[in-house]
């Protein structure tokens, strides 16, 4: 871990020379050699990074230089921003002013520099004591960096599941026996074996699917929540809806478990808990949440604690996951390492040093899974495998000494951290900060390692996310990452990491100071944190002690009760996670202090007002004020956020025009009045991508549209509106928005749609627009529409009619909660490029259209919350004819 941080530090130190140049002539000469002492510090870093897994005094030393660096990052930053906001845009008399005040913070920053140099010159001195070699200046520990050359992820994990047929006809036959009692059903194995995988196909089984009428999946992990869970089995059984969403927030354990057992006492229903850790967590749901009353239900558990199984039903034995045979083993690293189908070979000249690899994985899926997905990105040379091999066998040396095959399948996991990049490592631990078991927002951990300042900088505008997102996708084809949810467009859009290669995550932090987590209320925060990821409040209101941590970040998950914080103490953060900490408060206005503050999340705080000192945050970045129907109030100082990229808001209240011109680095802007944008003016935004607008039924959209059709950089445009009343009369002007690829139309009473659109419109969503006519002869005539999805969209017609060559483009279509529909009507030749129909909740929907299953591109059906009729009368040719079909 030396590398990614001090390398990482050391180049942000050279660019904030070049940044910041104009505010530090008086020192320049002393940053410079401060800098320069660092480049020569990192080129003994290789030799050690290699050696402090040995020894915990060169881990020490390491460590010591990562402050180091820290710190001198600390310090430049901190005076520039300082000198930069009390001279920035002030007149002279100001700069006269402060002129004395700037030369006695110069000598002071002087005198930190000198002090941070002689802590070097100290680790210096004690390098040849430890044995430290210099090995030049690579910052990589292992091998090259990843050749890009899978791009698909390990979501579709089906396609190479080997050596589960057998058990999984089993375990559908134990499913499906005549058996009016509930029954529980277990599997159990060591932590990646695979058992989530078998739970996965089971439950997806066609079989089982028409047998059980109501069925629910929820992750129970070792640190349960057991409201969270309660609510999670809910969600699954109900319609989802505001209503119901605000009931459950309210509700007491005893309510929810009452709630759930009425939802599932006259159902045969199929509950799936996964990762069940404790016996107290299954007592928790069997006696009081899932009845037994001989309907034929049915428990699928998992643990890798057969005490777990065996106390859940005494009277069943549970299916044992062990480890794979060699064959099966052999397989499934093919299929992993090469890329290839079943049953393909491997090249002669590797097959040797292959089987020894696979033979090594003891067995283990997650082990094959990741080591095969190391040497995917390599070259395919006996020589690269063998040196693979050859630093696999150390790491399997040290952990035969620990416990058996946990150990080594941890090893096999340290070796495929190893082997990261040095940006791949930071990116990897940093995931480690997130709750177990958290499906992660891709969007937000882009916004996080942006303001981390990890991604490499380039010429190119908005590189630092495209390189952000690549990483995402890096780590995912390396099998460290497991994507959760994909968009339309094959894009990741969220996703998790398996609980063995998070604990790998946490060791490798703890081990290198990099991060704490704070998981229980009795837990102390160090004085050294850089890092805080707060998952439990401490039963010491006074968080932090009497000496406050140097952090960096500081993220707080699932913590719902107000929090309290100095924001004096924590000038040194760069990114504040508050989310979904119900405040119902004002911002203290000490958070204008925070003045390296790149991110700031507020989402779900129910914040009444953003305080006007939050302009003083010249380097935010990432701005989000979203809370559910919550207008926040914005005093008049946006234009001031000059870094600002990302201002994510539902609706910004400002008691004067919100002034947003001249923010050049805006690409993201949601939540803004109609009015607010009308009296800016637009093109200066040259970066911005995304725009959100509340109208009301006097917005004037041809005149917005016109008002907009010149800022070029524009792609995706959403009207949204809240307000009682009808929309605006005058929805036209659409049709001038020639670079706008994507809109969304939310809001009650459209009722018909606008008379024109984009000339380039390939995204198109409709959100509660109560459309009173069938909206198909218009959209299917878009010619360059690939997506369309309707939510709640319309009302009035019963039949939906798609005309012939009728969108010859679209290739997602999605019609969600159209309760009125009972019939889509699908003439020959029309969706000729259809991939994927998703139909969600349309409950007066008989059937499908017959043309379907003469589309020969249609890959994928889901269909969610259907009538049990309609999903028991699907046309068998059609159900044969897709690819994958998903029924929720």
């Amino acid at each position: 871990m030396a590398d990614p941080v001090i390398s990482f530090v050391i180049e942000r130190t050279g660019d904030l020379l070049i940044e910041k140049i104009v505010f530090l002539k008086g020192v320049r000469r002393q940053v410079e050699r401060l800098k320069n002492d660092l480049v020569r510090m990192r080129c003994f870093l290789k030799d050690a990074d290699q050696r402090q897994d040995e020894e915990e005094r060169i881990r020490n030393w390491v460590s010591e230089i990562r402050a180091a660096a820290y710190d001198a990052e600390d310090i430049i930053e901190i005076f520039a921003s300082k000198v930069e906001f009390f001279t920035k845009d002030e007149g002279l008399v100001t700069k006269l002013t402060y002129y004395p005040l700037k030369i006695v913070k110069l000598c002071k920053i002087g005198k930190e520099i000198e002090s941070l140099q002689m802590r070097l010159n100290d680790i210096a001195a004690s390098r040849e004591k430890f044995g430290i070699k210099n090995l030049g200046e690579g910052t990589t520990t292992h091998g090259e960096e990843l050749q890009w050359i899978r791009r698909s992820s390990p979501f579709s994990e089906e396609k190479d599941v080997v050596g589960l047929g057998e058990i999984t006809k089993s375990l559908v036959a134990e499913l499906l026996k005549e058996d009016r009692n509930r029954r529980v059903v277990s599997i159990i194995g060591m932590g990646g074996a695979g058992k989530t995988t078998l739970a996965k196909k089971v439950y997806n089984h066609a079989d089982v699917r028409e047998r059980f009428n109501c069925r629910a999946w929820v992750c129970v992990s070792s640190s349960y929540d057991y409201r969270k869970m309660l609510r999670a089995i809910i969600k699954q059984l109900n319609p989802i809806t505001n209503e119901l969403l605000d009931m459950l927030e309210k509700m007491e354990e005893e309510d929810l478990e009452r709630r759930l057992y009425q939802d599932l006492q006259d159902k045969c229903y199929l509950v799936v808990l996964d990762d069940v850790w404790e016996e107290a967590s299954w007592d928790c749901l069997a006696r009081r949440a899932f009845p037994d009353v001989g309907t034929a239900s049915r428990v699928l558990l998992t643990s890798r604690n057969r005490d777990v199984a065996q106390h859940a039903d005494a009277y069943r034995h549970p299916y044992e996951l062990k480890t794979l045979g060699q064959e099966d083993s052999w397989q499934l690293f093919l299929k992993k390492a090469l890329g290839h189908g079943a049953n393909a070979g491997c090249p002669s000249d590797l097959e040797e040093v292959g089987r020894e690899i696979a033979r090594r994985c003891a067995g283990q899926p997650l082990a094959i899974t990741v080591i095969g997905g190391l040497l995917l990105g390599k070259n395919k040379s006996k020589t690269e495998w063998e040196n693979v091999l050859n630093n696999f066998g150390a790491y399997l040396s040290r952990s035969q000494s620990e416990a058996g095959k946990i150990s080594e399948a941890g090893a096999i996991l340290e070796l495929s951290y190893a082997d990261l990049p040095a940006n791949l490592k930071f990116c990897f631990l940093y995931l480690g900060l997130f709750p177990e078991d958290s499906v992660i927002s891709v969007r937000k951990l882009i916004g996080l390692w942006v303001a981390e300042g990890i991604m490499q900088k380039r010429d190119a505008k908005n590189l630092e996310e495209t390189a952000a997102y690549e990483d995402v996708e890096r780590l995912c084809s390396r099998n460290m990452v497991q994507v959760a949810e994909m968009t339309v467009d094959k894009r990741i859009k969220s996703c998790r990491v398996h609980d063995l290669l998070r604990e790998l995550a946490i060791r490798k932090a703890e081990d290198e100071n990099f991060f704490q987590i704070n998981d229980t209320r009795d837990d102390e925060i160090s004085a050294k944190s850089r890092y805080l990821a707060v998952h439990s409040l401490p039963q010491d209101k006074n968080y932090f002690g009497s000496s406050t941590p140097p952090l960096r970040s500081l993220l707080f998950f699932n913590i719902r009760e107000n929090i309290s914080l100095i924001f004096k103490s924590f000038r040194k953060l760069r990114i504040l996670d508050f989310e979904n900490v119900r405040m119902y408060s004002n911002l203290p206005k000490e958070i204008g202090e925070v003045r390296l503050l790149r991110y700031l999340n507020l989402r779900g705080t129910y914040i009444p007002r953003l305080p006007l000192s939050v302009g003083c945050l010249r380097n935010l970045q990432t701005l989000d004020i979203r809370s559910f129907d919550w207008e926040v109030k914005v005093s008049n100082f946006i234009w001031k956020l000059e870094s600002l990229r990302h201002l994510y808001a539902d609706e910004m209240e400002c008691d004067v025009p919100l002034k947003i011109e001249g923010l050049r680095n805006l690409q993201t802007l949601s939540g803004i009045r109609f009015g607010d944008v009308m009296h800016n003016n637009m093109i200066t935004l040259t970066s911005l991508q995304k725009l959100g607008i509340v109208v009301t039924e006097r917005s004037e959209t041809d005149k917005l549209c016109m008002h907009l059709s010149e800022v070029g950089s524009l792609k995706a445009l959403h009207l949204c509106f809240y307000w009682g009343g009808r929309w605006p009369q005058s929805l036209g002007g659409l049709s001038k928005l020639h670079h706008v690829t994507e809109l969304k139309l939310v809001g009650l009473d459209l009722r018909m749609l606008p008379p024109d659109f984009p000339p380039n419109l390939s995204r198109l969503s409709l959100k509660d627009t109560c459309l009173e006519d069938d909206p198909m002869p218009v959209l299917e005539k878009l010619g360059e529409l690939s997506f369309l999805k309707m939510n709640f969209a319309f009302e009035g017609p019963q039949h939906m009619v798609i005309s012939r060559h009728g969108f010859h483009q679209l290739k997602f279509l999605e019609l969600n909660s159209l309760f009125d529909l009972e019939e889509i009507k699908v003439e020959k030749g029309a969706l000729p490029q259809l991939q994927c129909l998703r139909i969600r909740r349309c409950r007066r929907l008989a059937k499908l259209p017959e043309e379907l299953k003469h589309i020969s591109t249609l890959d994928t059906l889901e269909l969610v919350g259907m009538p049990k009729d309609f999903i028991s009368g699907l046309d068998a040719d059609l159900v044969s004819s897709v690819p994958n079909l998903r029924i929720f």
